[in-house]
């Protein structure tokens, strides 16, 4: 369990702080509040000030060029994940629903994008597809 609980909120943290630099960024907000207020709810309104501080600091640091904040900020909402985990385990499905809907808007909707590689050797083949392939050999 805790290596999946690890995964979730790791994916959650990046999809989180990805959000914070995009118009979807008070969806994120309210989704990252409400989790709070259902399952640690004396934290909520730390976490919305946290949320709207760590925003500005991350748009301030994109404007400068500065692109290690925002790794130390997906390292902090990690952090904050985790210990929300840890303290509530009933969290993660909600977590995974929240990590759904923002990994979705910072796709745009679209599928995210999707790098294969492929080796072959002698006379080998190799077919690859990111979805739909069709293949005739005579």
């Amino acid at each position: 369990m805790v290596p999946q609980i690890v995964a979730v909120a790791g994916a959650a943290g990046t999809a989180i702080v990805s959000a914070m630099a995009t118009d979807g960024w008070q969806r994120a907000r309210d989704g990252v509040v409400e989790l709070w207020q259902r399952f640690r709810p004396e934290s909520a309104d730390s976490i919305h000030e946290d949320f709207e501080e760590n925003r500005r600091v991350l748009v301030d640091s994109l404007q400068a060029g500065e692109e290690h904040t925002h790794a130390a900020l997906v390292a902090a909402w990690n952090g904050y994940l985790l210990g929300l985990l840890v303290a509530q385990p009933q969290a993660l499905d909600a977590l995974r629903q929240l990590n759904a809907v923002l990994a979705q808007e910072n796709t745009g909707g679209a599928h995210p994008s999707l790098n294969m590689t492929a080796h072959a050797s002698g006379n080998g083949q190799v077919f690859q597809a990111g979805r739909d392939q069709r293949i005739t050999q005579s």
